[in-house]
């Protein structure tokens, strides 16, 4: 662990088709927080999928020339791994794995980082250039803070079905951002169970609220689904996350953060938003249904079909 210097700590699947966008805008995002408190800085993507990683590493390839750095590659699934010599920062490090799932991605990345702070960003999201120092500024001010979230918002395109999916971004969640946090390797997990379905979530119940922060004005932006399908494809797997929690993790019930109460969703979003919220928390029940059936006939290991709507930044 290397005082001084940050890890860019990135699960990114091998069918992204985005990330160069997402790593560009971390890029500026970067600069300017440098601007404000010089430090180093390690880019690691961790590539987790069955499919070919090559055009996720051509991205990261265009992403990295500008910079004049040329990625490195580590096949995490050699049966003995080399000694890796690090070189010079910046550096872009791809970790490649076979392995589904974003708890085996941040393990990895946790086991290679460098960095005595890491940012924790997801390969398919957008935020403003001043989000990284306002996330590192929220560590720095609070000195018994593990993790510093920001709060994740959402861009949905002009359709009712959009309208809503976008309901429950209405109401401020004190949650950990799933998306987008910061934290301090000193006071993280060295690793967390391969088999987890919602890996952060775990980690806000590991760490404890009292030791989580949000970073005023830090706001990270995520597309929604566009279609049925899709939501379900997304939310199924959610789901079954808090029934995986409840049943192999009861240890960690009731060391969230206190959610909104019904007062607070009806202040924030108004009848028509209320209204929109029902319906999507009629489908939400739905698809709680379908994942509670699933886990119990141990159907956890196909749930990773690609929710393709929400990878697309077309106009809204």
């Amino acid at each position: 662990m290397s005082e001084g210097l940050v890890t860019l700590a990135v699960p990114c699947r091998t069918d992204e088709p985005a990330v160069g966008r997402t790593l560009a805008a971390a890029w500026d995002s970067w600069r300017a927080a440098a601007q404000v408190r010089p430090r180093d800085l390690e880019i690691l993507v961790c590539l987790n999928g069955d499919a070919p990683p090559r055009p996720v590493l051509e991205q990261l390839r265009a992403f990295a020339r500008p910079l004049g750095i040329t990625p490195r590659e580590i096949d995490l699934d050699t049966p003995v791994q080399p000694e890796v010599a690090r070189g010079p920062v910046p550096e872009v490090i791809a970790l490649a794995t076979r392995q589904h799932g974003k708890a085996p991605a941040w393990n990895a990345l946790r086991r290679y980082a460098r960095g005595s702070t890491l940012l924790f960003m997801d390969a398919d999201v957008s935020f403003a250039p001043d989000v990284f120092g306002l996330l590192l500024a929220a560590l720095d001010a609070h000195p018994t803070a593990a993790l510093a979230s920001a709060k994740t918002a959402c861009a949905a395109r002009r359709t009712l079905f959009e309208g809503v999916m976008a309901a429950p971004y209405g109401v401020d969640f004190p949650n950990l951002s799933p998306q987008l946090y910061a934290g301090r390797a000193s006071m993280l997990p060295t690793q967390m169970p391969d088999n987890l379905l919602d890996p952060e979530h775990w980690l806000e119940l590991t760490v404890g609220a009292d030791r989580i922060v949000r970073a005023p004005g830090a706001r990270v932006v995520v597309r929604v689904p566009a279609t049925l399908r899709d939501f379900f494809r997304q939310r199924v797997r959610i789901e079954m996350a808090k029934v995986q929690l409840a049943a192999e993790h009861p240890h960690l019930a009731g060391r969230g953060a206190v959610q909104p109460g019904p007062g607070d969703v009806v202040r924030a979003l108004g009848p028509a938003g209320v209204l929109r919220l029902g319906v999507y928390l009629a489908l939400r029940e739905a698809a709680h249904a379908v994942a509670r059936r699933r886990y119990g006939r141990g159907h956890t290991a196909d749930l990773w079909p690609q929710a393709g709507s929400t990878k697309r930044w077309d106009p809204t």
